[in-house]
């Protein structure tokens, strides 16, 4: 399924994150940029929670694909997510990437992740078993040690209100440009009743 960049969709399974519970991660971003300096910032719009990143694949591989997420969303029904808690990769002494983490129903999440990955497994597409549920907050360009920050993270392992109510999930094409990447989505795939 894999292709070249020229003739490629480059997409991603993702459970979409709606407008409000994204406003409420910008105060938390405001509050780790004062911290945190030399990061680049996920805008808001562009919140999502990745389930399976697939690359450049061709154009007309799409279809396959959205009907191999479709089978894995009719068997399964909504939920909700509670987003908390914020941690780095690879660790918090040397992060490249800080991101908020779901706090409830994380489990739910990576079986969703699991049951993706298997049903694109029979497309070719080889599995990921480092599955870790998170939204993205910000990508450090050279890593800053927050250990002595824990204080700080610590005072968003709770975020009123961010609970996510997830019925769908999506196959969505992302546009790499210099002013930041853009997110369309390519099919969405309703949960069963």
């Amino acid at each position: 399924m894999a292709t070249t960049k020229n003739d490629g969709v480059r997409c991603f399974v993702a459970i979409e994150i709606p407008e409000p519970i994204q406003a409420l991660l910008k105060p938390v971003q405001r509050h780790l940029q004062s911290e945190v300096r030399k990061a680049s910032w996920t805008k808001q719009g562009n919140f999502h929670l990745t389930l399976k990143f697939l690359g450049d694949v061709h154009a007309e591989a799409v279809a396959a694909i959205s009907e191999a997420v479709q089978n894995v969303a009719n068997t399964q029904p909504p939920f909700s997510i509670e987003l908390g808690g914020i941690g780095a990769f690879p660790t918090l002494a040397r992060p490249r990437v800080i991101w908020i983490g779901v706090k409830h129903k994380a489990s739910t999440v990576s079986h969703l992740a699991k049951a993706v990955n298997l049903e694109l497994k029979h497309l070719g597409f080889p599995t990921d078993n480092r599955f870790h549920p998170h939204l993205t907050l910000g990508r450090l360009r050279t890593p800053v040690n927050l250990e002595p920050l824990k204080n700080v993270l610590h005072k968003y392992d709770t975020i009123d209100g961010a609970v996510v109510n997830v019925n769908e999930i999506i196959v969505m094409q992302s546009q790499l440009h210099p002013t930041g990447a853009i997110y369309t989505p390519l099919n969405v795939c309703q949960f069963s009743a």
